[in-house]
């Protein structure tokens, strides 16, 4: 090719590779701004949906929470609409979902909101179910008192009636005693299944149960008195007590039931709640990522869309804290405690670090509204707290008054039991420790109906439980007052004095309880509502200015970008002036002088060696010149001194052939001289291979490092030529080896080390290491291999050598089929058969293959056209024969035969 060519051609492939760089460039800045403008319309709407997603969950099992503490209605009717808001915004989310992972994700969170609204609409319905069975017990517990009481008054009159004492303390006495108990236990019942409803017990405490068999079991030995006769009013009224037992126990069966479904319908709703959080976590990676890769420029809009992000996990973070502390004001769980300060860490943390994006950018005035409302809320959350755990202060306070008053009263009762028993006179039992006894058991029920009014107030929130309350200690106060008229002794007096004070501290904790109940529910459900909705305004407003800002960067990078496109057509234009400039300069200064070096090379090679070249250029272009003159001039010289000397020479070996001639031992001494030069180009060769094996190694080693980076950074243009310089190396290397190996056999130098062994397992060995080579070419090896062992005497490396060349061929030069390796156990002999599915050979071609350096004209792969010389001398060295049958068209099938151990 002429010089001016090629350097026309270098030049344009420079203009080309610029051409090549400013359009990569180009295509660069487009994919930028097609990332923008996916950013600003699919990836930031969909992240903010996506956060918006998980504070409607927030929100929404808030309400579910705030139902759970207070039993209001109010908060069934905003779980509802929150539940709405949530619907929409994961049908706003579906807009923009893509990819397969996203959508896979997308639809299983679905399927989770979906089960959680399921979960919490059983909860909502279990726990109405529960305060409507409370309520039908509440019912039975009226007519239940009621014909106890009742029951009591017939015995009262009767024991006024009766003139035999002795009977009064045999028989009445015991009677009304069991009517006691019953009311008592009964009391007792009541309280437990208030205190089991209002706590979070998963099961029921095994003393409910046993307080309702012992309140039953008084009625009914009452009913079954021996020796004591009832009327017929009596009996009805035991029967009637029983069957109220009956249907009491059956609505406290209920109520059990549907406490612990809602204990496994939390627990179950709290493990949808975490998957949910993952996918919506794994969502919004998704997105940042996706956002990443779109964006790899622009310092504005790198700083200002982590900015939306962490608005976003701001306001997810500061709904979920407010849940955890309604979680525990819920259940009194310390951990939700922890946790709930583990968040406002997090929330904390978040607002320093949007405080220096506000700094840098200049939006303080947004950061101080978002940390006022955010500290609102800190305070009305810690502030709802601290009132809950004055309240559970209280009501444990009120608890452990009212177990105190319970236990002076049983005291009592005990008391004026014995004093029942030993008294002698029948009028102080029937006008003073009979009624005595009976205001006492009045008072521990006012007392027990008392607190599970709280309990009512505290599960409902409805005002009549407030005035039922005052009725309630009102009566308290009143048979404290009429015990007072009925005992006159000291004990009686202590107790009051006791009492009385005990009963007033009971009414301060029941209404300090209540105010502090009612604290909570307004600061839940309104004030920290109102609060959090101007959080989110602000905070939505936040997020307004950032991407106001976004848009305006995003707007001046665009224009930046087609400013740089304008630069780098310009930038092409120049460079393809200048390379249009430098080609006609070099073609005129360069070319035109070497083409006349060229046209005088020509005519002194074509034996006009008296011409000289005429170049002044003042460059190395001269030099050259006047060099080929320098040698035409030589050459003249030269010439004219041979051809004086052929025509000696030529006379001197005329005279010779006439003289000349040879003896039988001279050409004997001749023949041995020639055996001593064969050997001489055997050890020659030897030792330039091994000579060559040496340098070899260190340059496939100095490539590998280069190539490694072990030397400096590689580049991919210098990466592809080490790879070209490394595989010929290994060709060569190749080479080295054969030769070594040829020289050895033909100079009788190579040892055979030979053992007995399994032929069948050395081919099987080394099908297995060409499997995965096919498998790359996309072809298989097939082997018809013995099940049994074939035992030969034989070099295991050599033949092994054998089956690689023999195979690896056969690989080689197979484009699609199979490789078939066959073994077949003969008389005396075992026979190898290799066959190819690849062009194959005419016979011409079969007869020269085994020549050393023969490659056949279908041959076009790589190789030193030395393997299969170098395999038929090992199996002639093993007293074998190797040979090959091939059809063009058809393929080759390689056959050698080695004798077996005899």
């Amino acid at each position: 090719m002429r010089i001016s060519r090629k350097i026309g051609i270098s030049f344009f492939i420079t203009f080309l590779l610029v051409i090549l760089l400013g359009a990569l460039s180009i295509y660069s800045l487009r994919h930028i701004y097609r990332g923008l403008g996916q950013v600003f319309s699919k990836d930031l709407p969909a992240s903010r949906s996506t956060y918006q997603i998980v504070i409607s969950m927030e929100k929404v099992l808030s309400e579910l929470n705030n139902f759970l503490i207070t039993g209001n209605e109010n908060f069934r009717i905003s779980y509802k609409d929150s539940y709405k808001i949530m619907q929409e915004d994961m049908a706003g989310l579906g807009r923009f979902v893509s990819g397969e992972e996203e959508r896979g994700l997308f639809e299983e969170t679905e399927g989770l909101i979906e089960d959680i609204n399921g979960i919490a609409t059983g909860i909502f319905e279990k726990k109405k179910d529960i305060n409507d069975l409370f309520k039908d017990i509440g019912a039975a517990e009226v007519k239940y008192i009621e014909r106890l009481d009742r029951l009591f008054e017939f015995e009262e009159n009767k024991m006024k009636a009766e003139k035999d004492f002795l009977l009064i303390q045999a028989q009445y006495i015991p009677a009304s005693q069991l009517i006691m108990e019953a009311r008592s236990g009964f009391s007792d019942l009541l309280d437990e299944v208030a205190r089991y409803i209002s706590g979070g017990e998963r099961e029921a405490p095994a003393f409910i149960a046993n307080n309702l068999l012992a309140a039953e079991k008084s009625i009914r030995d009452y009913k079954n008195y021996y020796g004591y006769s009832l009327s017929d009013k009596e009996r009805t009224l035991a029967t009637e007590l029983l069957d109220l037992s009956g249907k009491i126990k059956s609505l406290v069966d209920s109520i059990i039931e549907r406490k612990e479904g809602v204990t496994l319908d939390i627990e179950s709703l709290l493990a949808k709640e975490k998957n949910f959080i993952e996918h919506m976590d794994n969502m919004i990676s998704i997105r940042k990522n996706g956002i990443s890769s779109k964006l790899g420029v622009g310092a504005a809009l790198t700083e200002d869309i982590p900015a939306i992000h962490n608005i976003s996990r701001l306001e997810k973070d500061i709904a979920h804290s407010w849940r955890m502390s309604g979680k525990y004001i819920l259940t009194n769980d310390k951990a939700c405690k922890d946790f709930y300060f583990q968040l406002r860490q997090s929330i904390d943390k978040g607002l320093k670090d949007y405080g220096r994006h506000a700094q840098l950018r200049g939006t303080e005035k947004f950061l101080d509204d978002i940390v006022e409302s955010d500290n609102s809320i800190l305070e009305a959350v810690n502030s709802s707290m601290e009132v809950f755990e004055e309240k559970e202060a209280g009501f444990s306070e009120l608890l452990s008054i009212k177990a105190g008053i319970d236990k002076k009263i049983d005291a009592l009762l005990e008391q004026k039991n014995s004093r029942i028993k030993e008294a002698k006179d029948r009028q102080e039992v029937l006008e003073k420790l009979v009624p005595a006894r009976w205001v006492l058991i009045h008072l521990k029920a006012e007392l027990s109906g008392a607190s599970r009014l709280v309990v009512n107030y505290l599960a409902e929130q409805e005002p009549r439980y407030k005035d039922m309350y005052s009725e309630t200690y009102f009566n308290m106060k009143k048979y404290l007052s009429k015990y007072r008229n009925l005992s006159k002794q000291d004990v009686d007096s202590r107790f009051i004095e006791e009492v009385e004070p005990a009963l007033d501290q009971f009414n301060t904790n029941v209404l300090n309880v209540m105010e502090n109940h009612d604290k909570i529910i307004k600061e839940r459900g309104w004030t920290i509502v109102k609060l959090e909705e101007d959080l989110k305004e602000r905070l939505d407003k936040a997020v307004e200015v950032e991407i106001s800002r976004i848009e305006k960067n995003k707007k001046d990078l665009m224009g930046r970008i087609a400013v740089i496109n304008t630069l780098i057509f310009l930038i092409m234009g120049v460079v393809a002036f200048i390379a249009v400039f430098v080609i006609l300069y070099t073609t005129k200064s360069i070319t035109s002088p070497i083409q006349k070096l060229y046209d005088g090379a020509a005519v002194i090679g074509r034996g006009n060696l008296d011409h000289r070249l005429d170049i002044k250029t003042g460059d190395e272009i001269q030099d050259l010149a006047e060099g080929f003159n320098t040698m035409a001039g030589e050459l003249k010289g030269l010439y004219t001194n041979l051809e004086n000397k052929v025509k000696q020479r030529t006379a001197e070996l005329a005279e010779a052939n006439k003289t000349l001639g040879f003896r039988k031992d001279e050409l004997e001494k001749i023949n041995e001289q020639l055996k001593g030069l064969d050997r001489m180009k055997s050890d020659f060769v030897s030792n330039v291979v091994h000579e060559l094996r040496t340098p070899l190694t260190i340059i496939k080693g100095n490539i590998d490092t280069i190539e490694k980076g072990y030397a400096g950074k590689v580049q991919p243009k210098q990466k592809e030529v080490l790879g070209d310089v490394f595989r010929v190396t290994n060709r060569l290397a190749r080479l080295v080896n054969d030769l070594l190996d040829l020289s050895k056999i033909e100079s009788g130098k190579m040892d055979l080390e030979k053992e007995d062994l399994d032929i069948v397992e050395m081919a099987a060995e080394v099908v297995r290491d060409f499997e995965k080579v096919a498998s790359q070419r996309n072809i298989g090896i097939k082997g018809d291999l013995p099940k049994t062992k074939i035992i030969i005497n034989a070099d295991k490396d050599k033949l092994t050598q054998v089956f690689v060349n023999l195979i690896g061929n056969a690989v080689k030069f197979t484009d699609k089929g199979d490789v078939g390796v066959k073994i077949t156990e003969l008389q005396d002999e075992v026979q190898v058969e290799i066959k190819d599915t690849g062009p194959g050979m005419t016979k011409e071609e079969c007869e020269k293959i085994f020549d050393k350096f023969v490659r056949v004209v279908a041959e076009k792969k790589e190789g030193t056209g030395l393997g299969l010389p170098i395999a038929k001398d090992i199996i002639g060295l093993h007293k074998g024969r190797i040979r090959v049958e091939s059809e063009p068209g058809k393929g080759s099938t390689f056959i050698f035969n080695l004798p077996k151990t005899t």
